[in-house]
């Protein structure tokens, strides 16, 4: 909580994967095409295994490390790739209604009751599983679509960069500085200054690269 800078792990993971997966996904499409699918899932599983049985063993390097954590990023390719196969996402009406609802309720439960000196783990399947049912079976006509889509989501996801990036070297600082120990009112204060510094670093540096 006192080092400003730890959350740029995640960022270094996610570098590491859109270096690596491009390089490995060309040589498998153009050696093994017909396995491409089979080499995702196959990759899923074996991080996923990874993951739960170093979170046991070696915490810190499960949770810091590329290995243990591409299975998260790979749930998404797979839901690429059977998208681009088919030409489109779920057509179910009946699933289309229900699912985002319970991937929302599978991604609230992990907010709340999370064990993070587990993780990543099985126990991470949950929030992951209720991404990618929230994002396959997404429909115009669904109330989660719906508030998903509106401005102020729009608005929040085209800042999220931004945020996280200054959210945690603040709380940090202030914790560091001792600023708002004990005071809930201080603390509320630094997220109005948090999503301030955002939308300004988001028009001022990331719309204009």
């Amino acid at each position: 909580l006192l080092k400003p800078f730890i959350h740029t792990w995640s960022l270094s993971v996610e570098e590491q994967y859109y270096i690596l997966f491009p390089i490995v996904f060309l040589i498998t499409f153009k050696y093994f095409r017909k396995y491409l699918i089979h080499i995702l899932i196959l990759g899923f599983i074996s991080s996923l295994g990874l993951a739960e049985w170093s979170s046991r063993n070696y915490p810190s390097a499960s949770f810091y490390f590329l290995h243990t954590r591409m299975w998260e990023l790979l749930a998404g390719s797979i839901l690429a790739y059977f998208e681009i196969m088919n030409g489109y996402r779920s057509k179910n009406k009946t699933l289309n209604l229900t699912l985002p609802f319970v991937g929302l309720v599978l991604i609230g439960h992990s907010i709340l009751f999370f064990d993070v000196n587990h993780h990543p783990s099985l126990k991470t399947l949950l929030p992951i599983i209720g991404v990618c049912l929230i994002i396959w079976f997404a429909s115009k006509n669904e109330i989660i679509t719906k508030i998903l889509s509106t401005k102020l989501f729009v608005g929040v996801g085209l800042i999220s960069y931004s945020l996280y990036l200054w959210h945690y070297p603040i709380f940090a600082f202030i914790k560091i500085n001792g600023l708002a120990s004990g005071s809930i009112i201080g603390k509320l204060i630094l997220i109005p200054i948090i999503i301030f510094l955002s939308i300004l670093s988001y028009l001022i540096v990331e719309r204009p690269f």
